[in-house]
């Protein structure tokens, strides 16, 4: 166990989808000992369907709504590790609330191990033409290096950032990201 004295009641990672925000998540909270959450699955046990459902049948507004509400609960009755969504972090507002009631860390992954990862899973909401067939590499390239683009604004505001790639294991990058967090919380 890693024991971090002052340790904020939650640690949020965020990052964009493909970073491994929740496979990080799981080892982080093993060596802390701490419960881990992940906000998406939260979403879907609240909504009872599966995430690209909601997206198909209720829309990206919708989605996001319940989102919103699921992330301002967890803050109010979690303690622990907490994977946000890709697009968990859409606004300044949520941002600041986020920063002001836990420890945001940002989850940095090069953009070409993104896409390599999201194009092995065909459940990603994204990934996917109307008709159901999975996009070609170079349209989700560029669909998805916009989406990054507008969002790594809000992902640098994190008071830590931490790479991962396929170069280094999820234990080692769990391990300096915990090394990360006690000198932030020995140093604020």
């Amino acid at each position: 166990m890693e024991s971090i004295k002052n340790l904020p009641g939650i640690l949020f990672l965020c990052g964009f989808m493909g970073t491994g925000k929740s496979t990080l998540g799981r080892t982080l909270a093993e060596k802390l000992e701490l419960p881990f959450a992940d906000l998406d699955t939260r979403i879907e046990k609240q909504a009872g369907k599966p995430i690209p459902k909601i997206f198909e049948e209720e829309g990206e507004q919708r989605f996001r709504s319940l989102e919103r509400k699921q992330l301002l609960d967890t803050i109010r009755n979690y303690e622990g590790v907490l994977a946000l969504g890709g697009g968990a972090l859409h606004n300044q507002h949520l941002v600041d609330h986020i920063k002001i009631n836990g420890l945001l860390i940002f989850i940095e992954t090069p953009f070409s191990v993104i896409l390599d990862r999201i194009m092995q899973h065909d459940n990603r909401p994204l990934l996917l033409n109307e008709d159901g067939t999975v996009k070609d590499r170079a349209v989700l390239e560029e669909e998805l290096s916009e989406l990054y683009n507008q969002r790594l604004k809000y992902y640098r505001q994190a008071e830590i950032t931490i790479r991962n790639d396929n170069e280094t294991s999820i234990e080692d990058t769990a391990a300096a990201l915990v090394k990360k967090i006690r000198n932030h919380v020995a140093h604020n």
